[in-house]
């Protein structure tokens, strides 16, 4: 328990002088003039802090709106000291750029907790878990069409509410700019993603498929808290199987004598595997680097959180809270190694590596891509969830929506149901319905809350369900 506990301080220190390194590195990048602007947004975020920290009431809108016009305002005049230009590509972000893209995260989450998802403001977070993730897909290369048909819709429907936003003009054009910028970068590395597939012929598909069948196992296997060399034995046993089909270094078709397009593709993800999994037997031996191994400890803690959330976020996740896990995420991506000086030939190897002590890349650095992309992925889904209700409604829908799943699943079983058994049901949703007052639900302070239409359908469907459920049983006796 000692031992335990110790690891977890010295851990906590190792994270702690890191980010305060890179902090004050960042710093030194920012220019005397932008000073200013970075003193007021460390002040806003302060007070959004304060604000996602307070559990004693609901989250209200009219607390957050004066704070947005805040960094309207300041984003404004970041933008006139940058040539009217946020952000651009050219120019390497500094700390100014790293507060205010927390700010606007923290921002963009607590108007997905007041169910407000279909705004502009709530889509900034989304469309930043989507680029985690599109980051780390980027630096794999090759997936199937089924498993990016998720971000796509999501692309689609931020699409959607940001041409929305610029038809009704709520949000400034410099917030815009920057929502539509992110956007883009979503954009672009989705649609490179998209040209790798399909630079794959048909015929050479079987045998992608199964290279990325040993990929996902692959994950699954560095994302347990502890492995042995045997579970990365077999998986190398099957990547030398799908190399020994290859004839003179090339994937045949079926004839065994026309070479089909692709094959740089999965030759490539081919040496990956082989890389990956001769780099995660080092995690099994002595010799793992312990700067390594000490982030790996992190990252497995936030993804233990995190799932934990998953399988109870319906009753207790206050989108806000997720804000603490992208943050730890980010800190630890800031810790890969960066070329500031420009001197690529000296750092190229080290480029978007993990440093040790002595300044070096060690070895067995594939576990640790892999538990980020894991949990930017659990992230991803949870923002995905969430629904266009308010906190302070949530619990009146969440009741409601299990209600409707357990009346469909009576119904389902195709039994008929006496007028005892259904009973229950109709007393809760009667319960349900007399907290409404004139049709609608009202929070503590009397103020209508998002979600209002939401709850009602669901509430008339469960009625409709119940009816359908007593005609049955009547039908059953009258027979």
């Amino acid at each position: 328990m000692l031992k335990s506990k110790v690891q977890k301080e010295l851990i906590s220190l190792f994270f702690i002088n890191i980010i305060s390194f890179i902090s004050n590195k960042m710093a030194r990048n920012v220019p005397t003039e932008e000073e200013p602007v970075l003193e007021r947004l460390l002040s806003i975020r302060a007070r959004l802090s304060v604000v996602k920290r307070d559990r004693s009431s609901y989250l209200k809108l009219e607390d957050f709106l004066p704070i947005r016009q805040e960094i309207e305002e300041e984003m404004q005049k970041l933008s006139n000291l940058r040539g009217g230009h946020l952000l651009d590509e050219s120019r390497e972000l500094n700390r100014t750029d790293d507060v205010l893209d927390e700010v606007l995260q923290m921002l963009s989450l607590s108007f997905l907790s007041l169910g407000k998802k279909r705004e502009g403001t709530a889509v900034y977070s989304l469309v930043m878990a989507i680029k985690h993730i599109f980051d780390r897909l980027a630096e794999v290369g090759v997936y199937e069409e089924e498993y990016l048909k998720p971000y796509k819709a999501k692309l689609d429907e931020i699409d959607t509410i940001l041409n929305g936003e610029n038809k009704c003009r709520e949000l400034t054009e410099t917030v815009m700019e920057v929502l539509r910028y992110k956007y883009m970068q979503c954009k672009r590395i989705y649609e490179n993603l998209l040209d790798t597939i399909h630079e794959v012929s048909p015929e050479l598909i079987p045998v992608r498929n199964k290279l990325l069948r040993i990929r996902r196992h692959l994950t699954s296997v560095c994302c347990r808290n502890e492995y042995k060399p045997s579970d990365i034995k077999q998986i190398q046993e099957k990547i030398r199987a799908i190399d020994n089909t290859r004839v003179d270094g090339k994937f045949l078709s079926e004839d065994g004598v026309t070479i089909p397009t692709g094959q740089a593709v999965l030759v490539n993800l081919l040496e990956q595997l082989y890389y990956w999994s001769h780099d995660l037997m080092l995690v099994c031996s002595d010799g793992f680097s312990p700067a390594i191994q000490t982030i790996r400890e992190r990252l497995l803690s936030i993804k233990s959180q995190l799932e934990r959330l998953e399988l109870t976020h319906k009753w207790t996740l206050r989108q806000t809270d997720l804000f603490t896990y992208q943050h730890q995420l980010h800190d630890i991506v800031k810790m890969r190694y960066q070329d500031e000086n420009g001197d690529s030939e000296t750092n190229s190897e080290l480029i978007g590596k993990f440093l040790d002590d002595k300044g070096e890349a060690p070895e067995g650095q594939t576990i640790l891509e892999f538990l980020l992309h894991k949990c930017y992925r659990i992230i991803f889904v949870l923002l995905s969830e969430s629904s266009p209700v308010s906190e302070a409604l949530a619990p009146v829908y969440n009741q409601l929506t299990t209600v409707r799943q357990c009346l469909l699943a009576v119904k389902n079983t195709g039994s008929p149901c006496s007028q005892e058994e259904l009973y229950p049901y109709q007393m809760k949703l009667a319960s349900i319905e007399n907290l409404r007052k004139n049709g609608n639900f009202y929070d503590d302070r009397g103020h209508l809350p998002e979600g209002q239409a939401l709850c009602v359908d669901v509430l008339e469907e469960c009625y409709l369900i119940l009816e359908s459920l007593r005609d049955a049983s009547e039908d059953t006796k009258s027979d």
